[in-house]
């Protein structure tokens, strides 16, 4: 089946593209600091990156929200020459809010890595933390405006290019340091980061001049644009900020919870770092493709909202439901009976059967948090995705200060916190989704067939992968067969099931006025 340019499918395929080759320099990249930092090391750098990430969100999550949407409403209007003046006060608003944060940052560094990190270590990453968060920013928001001009190729190629020349840069500095200051560690952690920027901002800006912006009249921007512009960003960044503020503080008084339950601190900042540097990623594996689906949908949701379609806006958000649990069960069900296997040969770290089965439930209920939330975004509706993200949030923190303190749950209180208030999340933006676009709901079609078939590859992972390894004596082959078996089977499954998955995507979304071409 040949697939069209200009199409979601088409879209989506390259932005999955690139982040399998993403995730897939993302995990060595992880296994490589794990050797050179250890679980305590990696403790520290999350520590340190909680600090950026609330910075991040503040001064960048609404401002590329903004971009992205007003550039694919002006490109289906047909008013191209907005663009420019859209990118102009992205910028400008970036900047402002920047600048703000790193005289924040570089009066208060101490104080805020003593007392809110809990960690003066942290410190010494502060001035490449600032130098980080402007140059990301520059490539977001061009990576924003290409997404709503749907050219997400060029997203793909500069994420892939930065992440490999950040595992040579970090991998590097690490190497020659081979010290056991895990200040230090985080500082050359984020100075390698550093680098990597700088090939985004430059590549990025490089590919705008010559593909946007040649042969374009730069616009003014008017008024009603500019109120749009801060309609979209002041409430995604309120939100975001305060989410980051939470999750941060999570971050920060989880090793200290842990502590009142019984372990040292070494101990309890070591269960932050196999969390959120190994058992975590690992688990996240799909998201490759999840946020690929959810991305390629954005831009279409909003130009199908601003001509109208209201149709549209239905099969996008019904087949977008669909799509995910098609992707994120499955996937996570053949992660899940590998995953400790996986982690001790990666990491060198060992994980329980129920610390992983948790995780992956925390993992699948995210994905289907984020896509619904996306949706909303794209219809305009953040105000309402921004209330129900800052409620998980602290009901999240609440559920963790009292859950992890308790020697009988630890650290598995947390785990429990994330999956409660991700699936109560998720809950709320489907009902809200549902009630103002009116799309059909068909709870087995999109939740019980994703089900199916995902329980149906977890008990075939778990069977076959002990058969084989008993069989074979070699766990790379075992899991190699396991893995391509599981594959083959879901195909059949879902031939079986009248669902071919790529007609499905490119048909019942492109053209959803097409009749019907199978079952499903």
């Amino acid at each position: 089946m040949r697939i069209q340019k200009k199409t979601i499918l088409y879209a989506a395929g390259i932005l999955a593209c690139g982040n399998l080759a993403l995730q897939a320099l993302g995990f060595l990249y992880r296994v490589i600091l794990s050797h050179f930092a250890g679980a305590e090391g990696l403790g520290v750098y999350r520590l340190v990156n909680s600090a950026y990430l609330v910075l991040n969100a503040g001064c960048l999550s609404g401002v590329t929200m903004a971009c992205s949407r007003l550039s694919a409403a002006s490109e289906a209007r047909g008013e191209r020459g907005k663009i420019g003046a859209v990118l102009r006060l992205a910028f400008t608003v970036f900047f402002t809010l920047c600048a703000l944060c790193a005289a924040v940052v570089l009066l208060f560094g101490n104080r805020i890595a003593a007392g809110w990190l809990g960690d003066i270590r942290c410190a010494k990453a502060f001035p490449f933390v600032l130098l980080c968060l402007a140059l990301t920013g520059v490539e977001n928001i061009f990576k924003s405006l290409f997404i709503g001009l749907e050219q997400m190729q060029f997203t793909a190629y500069s994420e892939v290019g930065e992440q490999l020349i950040r595992i040579l840069s970090v991998g590097i500095l690490l190497y020659e340091y081979q010290g056991e200051d895990y200040g230090t560690i985080a500082m050359l952690i984020f100075a390698g980061m550093v680098v990597s920027e700088v090939f985004s901002a430059l590549f990025l800006t490089r590919l705008f001049r010559k593909n946007i912006a040649a042969g374009q009249r730069a616009g003014r921007l008017d008024a009603a644009t500019g109120k749009q512009f801060f309609f979209i960003a002041l409430p995604l960044s309120a939100s975001a900020l305060i989410g980051n503020i939470i999750s941060s503080a999570g971050s920060v008084l989880l090793p200290q919870r842990l502590m009142v339950a019984g372990l040292t601190y070494e101990q309890a900042l070591s269960a932050l770092g196999v969390i959120s540097g190994m058992a975590m990623p690992l688990l996240l594996l799909p998201v490759a493709l999840v946020s690929s689906v959810c991305t390629a949908l954005l831009p279409a949701v909003t130009a199908a909202q601003a001509v109208g379609n209201t149709r549209r806006v239905q099969a996008l958000i019904g087949r977008s439901v669909s799509t995910v649990g098609l992707i994120a069960l499955p996937a996570t069900a053949v992660l899940v009976p590998l995953a400790p296997q996986l982690s001790e040969f990666f990491f060198g770290q060992p994980l329980t059967a129920g610390y992983v089965a948790l995780l992956g439930a925390v993992a699948i209920v995210s994905y289907y948090q984020m896509s619904s939330g996306s949706l909303l975004n794209a219809l305009g509706l953040q105000h309402l995705n921004v209330v129900t993200a800052v409620s998980a949030e602290l009901v999240q923190l609440c559920l963790m200060y009292r859950w992890c303190a308790r020697p009988t749950l630890g650290i598995y209180g947390y785990l429990l916190a994330m999956l409660l208030t991700s699936a109560g999340a998720f809950l709320i933006n489907f009902c809200i989704l549902q009630r103002h676009t009116g799309f059909a709901v068909r709870p087995l079609r999109r939740f019980g067939v994703p089900l199916l078939c995902g329980a149906t590859l977890f008990g075939w992972t778990r069977v076959f992968y002990s058969v084989l390894q008993a069989y074979l004596a070699n766990d790379i082959a075992a899991l190699a067969v396991t893995v391509c078996g599981a594959g083959l089977l879901y195909v059949v499954m879902l031939r079986l099931l009248g669902i071919r998955l790529l007609r499905y995507l490119s048909r019942r979304i492109e053209k959803p006025q097409l009749p019907r071409l199978c079952m499903w």
